[in-house]
C-alpha cells in the first residue's frame, strides 16, 4: 500500500477544539477511523462559518468532498480533547485543497493524531455540476493559504 505522507503546506489559519465522544468510539475502544472526516468536516464548516459560509452556501454556489485522505499516527480515546488546525493549500479554477492537523496531549505532550487532506469543489446544487470558484472567494481563500488570520479578512459577508 502507498504511503501518502500529507505535507501540510502553510501555518494554520484557523484552530478549533473538539471533544472525543462516546458515539466516535469503535469496538476497538478507540476512535473509528471514519470519524476522522468527520472531525475535518466539523473544522471546515466552523472555518467557513466563520467566514459567513457554508458547504451549501458558498457564495453564489456550494462546496462538494471531490477527494479526501487520511493518515493516522496515534489512537483518540473517549474524553480526549483534540486540537484541528486547517490551512489551505492548492488553489484551482474550481476547486481548493484544505489541510488539518488533528492533535492531542498526552502525559503533557502534544501529539499528532492524524493528518488528513481534502480536496473541496464548487458544485452549483440546482444544476448538479461543478463551478469555477467566484474571484473574491478565491481571494479569501489565498489571503487564508499564507496561513493569515481569518481576522484579516476585508469585506466578508
Amino acid at each position: 500500500m502507498r504511503k501518502n505522507n500529507i505535507e501540510i503546506p502553510t501555518a494554520p489559519c484557523f484552530t478549533t477544539k473538539i471533544d472525543i465522544q462516546i458515539s466516535d468510539i469503535n469496538y476497538g475502544g478507540h476512535v473509528g477511523n471514519e470519524r476522522y472526516l468527520l472531525f475535518a468536516q466539523e473544522t471546515r464548516l466552523r472555518f467557513l462559518s466563520e467566514l459567513g459560509f457554508s458547504e451549501i452556501k458558498f457564495g453564489e454556489h456550494g462546496l462538494v468532498l471531490a477527494e479526501a485522505t487520511v493518515e493516522y499516527f496515534h489512537e483518540l480515546f473517549y474524553g480526549d480533547q483534540i486540537t484541528v488546525e486547517l490551512s489551505i493549500g492548492e488553489i484551482g479554477r474550481a476547486s481548493f485543497e484544505c489541510f488539518y492537523a488533528i492533535e492531542v496531549i498526552r502525559a503533557e505532550k502534544k501529539m499528532m493524531a492524524a493528518k488528513v487532506e481534502t480536496k473541496m469543489a464548487c458544485f452549483d446544487y440546482s444544476e448538479r455540476k461543478i463551478k469555477s470558484i467566484p474571484d473574491h472567494l478565491k481571494k479569501i481563500l489565498e489571503h487564508c493559504a499564507l496561513g493569515n488570520p481569518l481576522s484579516g479578512i476585508p469585506n466578508l459577508p
